[in-house]
């Protein structure tokens, strides 16, 4: 958050319990809270007591909270509450102030990829086209491994864009029934099926003017394809069981494990819904692509356990830190994060040593070609790819050109010139 925003309108983000995250300068004036909370919050815990800080009546609870006047000083102000996945934001700005919803839709969206964590080129240049992708109206498709964060970047985009303060809503579509996601997607007339005395509107009708995301597009039948086509192409659709026509305004976004343009190859998907979806693709780094990322990941899942559990945050020792950039992370961010709480949920002490982190016992984790580094390529350019995961791996343990030729039993000048040849360096 910008905490030198001028205007007069106060910003309080924190935890979902309460623990004090950001404040700006003027939520400090206008409160009349320690100066010290602009900096260095994370040093201690600071809890924020809505009902005193906001001078509320105490019947009201935080689902009151959103889009309300509050008397602060003798003037009016207005009180909204976004609430952002782990997150609480506060708004709060004078009623005179307030245009069109400008806060929400300026402030709120410019703070959507805030959750990213983007030492690595590789989360950089990804975000930097996320954002300009966002802003565009046509269909999303971000691809990802499991774990890689697919489902936070989605909304991420919708928050972003023009619809940000508008619905979004996420269908996963593996392994579910044409008929289950024909009836959340479109919706269903009374008595459409057995048992449905009432209609429903599906998530297309729910969503209108915001976004809905397609988890596992891969795993959508042919059958679902088409219809999904017809309503890219002009935005109508019918409820099952009804001969209405129903017209939206929704953008979709897909997110897909698997490369489409195969199952396209393969006859298991569409060619033409193909093309239809993959107009602004965005492709999510491996954590094994972008290690820079990792140690900052961590500490972010630590904070954010610690706050949730109300307790101090334990420090990573560095032997913890060397495990953890030594690992593969084929579950990527995802089990990075469920390795640390396992390590969180049976610590004693004050510090994550390397015995806390309870890792998948495999040799040479990192160490293996997939079909994108086979397909096409000699086996002098496989074993060069093979023999450069190796050196990357290994460097990071033993960082010296004498320690690694010493661990691998060859000479330091051969090994000097192949990390040269495969630019690897500290």
């Amino acid at each position: 958050m910008n905490t030198n925003f001028h205007s007069p309108i106060a910003f309080i983000e924190t935890t979902k319990t309460g623990v004090l995250l950001k404040i700006n300068q003027v939520a400090i004036n206008l409160f009349e809270l320690p100066e010290k909370l602009l900096k260095n919050t994370a040093d201690y815990q600071y809890l924020i007591d809505y009902q005193k800080i906001f001078r509320l009546d105490t019947n009201l609870s935080l689902k009151d909270l959103n889009n309300i006047k509050i008397v602060i000083n003798q003037q009016y102000y207005f009180l909204q509450l976004v609430d952002n996945a782990e997150r609480f934001l506060f708004v709060i700005q004078p009623v005179n102030y307030l245009k069109n919803n400008l806060i929400r839709k300026d402030v709120v969206n410019s703070q959507s990829f805030d959750i990213f964590i983007q030492n690595s080129l590789a989360m950089q240049k990804l975000i930097k086209q996320a954002k300009a992708f966002s802003l565009q109206s046509e269909p999303l498709l971000i691809s990802g491994s499991t774990g890689s964060g697919k489902d936070l970047l989605a909304l991420a985009c919708h928050q972003y864009s023009q619809r940000g303060d508008q619905i979004f809503l996420g269908l996963n579509c593996a392994a579910m029934p044409d008929e289950v996601v024909e009836s959340e997607l479109y919706g269903h007339a009374p008595g459409a099926y057995p048992g449905a005395i009432d209609g429903k509107k599906g998530f297309f009708e729910q969503a209108n003017g915001g976004s809905v995301l397609l988890d596992g597009i891969d795993e959508m039948s042919y059958r679902m394809q088409t219809k999904l086509i017809r309503f890219i192409n002009d935005g109508s659709f019918r409820r099952v069981g009804d001969d209405n026509e129903v017209s939206v305004d929704v953008r979709i976004i897909c997110a897909t494990k698997v490369d489409l343009l195969s199952l396209v190859k393969q006859g298991k998907f569409r060619e033409d819904l193909y093309y239809r979806l993959n107009v602004l693709p965005l492709s999510l780094p491996n954590l094994k692509d972008r290690r820079e990322d990792i140690i900052e990941l961590a500490l972010y899942f630590i904070n954010q356990f610690a706050n949730k559990h109300g307790i101090l945050a334990p420090d990573l020792t560095e032997e913890a830190k060397v495990v953890l950039l030594n690992y593969s992370w084929p579950g990527n961010v995802r089990e990075l994060k469920n390795i640390l709480y396992s390590a969180l949920a049976q610590l004693n002490g004050k510090q994550i040593t390397e015995n806390d982190l309870i890792l998948p016992k495999a040799a040479d984790n990192n160490l293996y070609l997939d079909n994108e580094n086979i397909e096409g390529k000699t086996l002098d350019e496989m074993t060069k790819h093979f023999e450069k995961q190796i050196l990357q791996q290994l460097y990071q343990t033993y960082p010296s050109s004498r320690k690694l030729s010493k661990r691998l039993g060859i000479s330091h000048t051969a090994v000097a010139n192949k990390l040269r040849e495969y630019g690897i360096r500290k």
